[in-house]
């Protein structure tokens, strides 16, 4: 917990609120404190906010729920410090979001950053979480190729979905000996463990969502005319369908899941779900039955494989085949 004055000081006048808003109780302003890792008892808050009437422009009154103190001057403007909480989360972020971000966004973040890394290594209780919490990722962990694209590149694909400004790129596709040339309608990004993906619509297809994988765009360019924004559906909508889990079979339609569990997997589905509408029956001594609703990907086949044994496919059709078309062919590779 943290025992520094000065910096319980600045905590309470960026919290207290400017007039005319509704002021903040003592009880109230003393919680804040305790909840930012800050040792200090409700008298010692009601003394210090009589010592900062003056030089932080308090003022006090009687509201309905006790007794209240707001500001008349905008302390939060001088007093540019970074709450506790805040730093972790910004700590948090640098790990997993700044290092796939454009450079100029990552500069414009360290100062804040670095304020973040002060704070957490002050004298706050909330310093200790460095090194006692680790975020990790689902699988393996890979490491991302920055390398892979230009960062010209980047700062570009993220400047036009920004502005919703077109934009031309010439795209090596996988199965293509030639790269082409498109002129596309940024209409998002999509960050998955280690690809990442152009959401974006070709000019003469407005309607018709593609997926462009940043290492695979070898040239981008401004294009400065405004998008043509899609109308039969939302980036949201399209977001929802996991695009990037790629469709089993066109259509992008619901189908009812069904599927037999046990063991690692059983366990898995008790304390999480693979849809809201998930249920689960046990059927035998051995197996439950797993029931849900969603637009089957390779996601969900790579979700069965990885359980094994413990995981059996039921239906739809066309996904219990692919699942043991996959299996056959894995093991046609270990045949001697």
């Amino acid at each position: 917990m943290s025992n520094s004055t000065t910096l319980r000081h600045l905590e309470m006048l960026r919290k207290i609120p400017l007039a005319p808003g509704k002021p903040i109780t003592t009880i109230a302003l003393h919680q804040h404190l305790t909840d930012e890792g800050f040792d200090v008892s409700k008298r010692t808050v009601e003394r210090d906010l009589v010592k900062l009437t003056n030089i932080g422009g308090l003022y006090s009154e009687n509201t309905a729920e006790g007794y209240g103190w707001g500001c008349i001057q905008n302390n939060a403007s001088k007093f540019k410090g970074i709450q506790p909480t805040e730093a972790l989360m910004l700590i948090l972020s640098e790990k997993l979001l700044l290092k796939v971000m454009p450079i100029e966004y990552t500069l414009r973040a360290e100062a804040r950053i670095a304020d973040a890394k002060c704070t957490l290594n002050s004298d706050n209780a909330f310093s200790k979480w460095q090194e006692k919490l680790q975020v990790i990722s689902e699988g393996y962990p890979l490491i991302n190729n920055n390398s892979l694209i230009s960062e010209d590149a980047r700062k570009i694909i993220y400047d036009c979905v920004l502005k919703a400004n077109q934009i031309n790129i010439t795209y090596q596709a996988k199965d293509k000996n030639a790269s082409i040339n498109y002129c596309l309608n940024p209409l998002g990004i999509i960050i998955r463990g280690q690809s990442h993906y152009l959401v974006a619509t070709k000019k003469d297809s407005p309607e018709k969502p593609k997926l462009f994988l940043f290492h695979r765009i070898k040239i981008a360019e401004k294009n400065h005319t405004k998008m043509d924004a899609p109308r039969s559906f939302t980036v949201q909508e399209y977001f929802a369908k996991n695009p990037s889990g790629w469709l089993l079979k066109a259509g992008n339609k619901i189908e009812i899941v069904e599927l037999k569990v046990k063991g690692f997997a059983l366990d898995t589905l008790t304390n999480n779900q693979l849809a809201d509408d998930q249920q689960l029956l046990q059927t035998s001594t051995q197996w439950t039955h797993v029931q849900f609703s969603c637009i089957p990907t390779y996601d969900l086949v790579a979700w069965i494989l990885k359980y094994g044994a413990d995981v059996t496919c039921e239906s739809p059709t066309y996904l219990k085949v692919e699942v043991v078309r996959a299996l056959k062919n894995s093991l046609n590779n270990y045949e001697y």
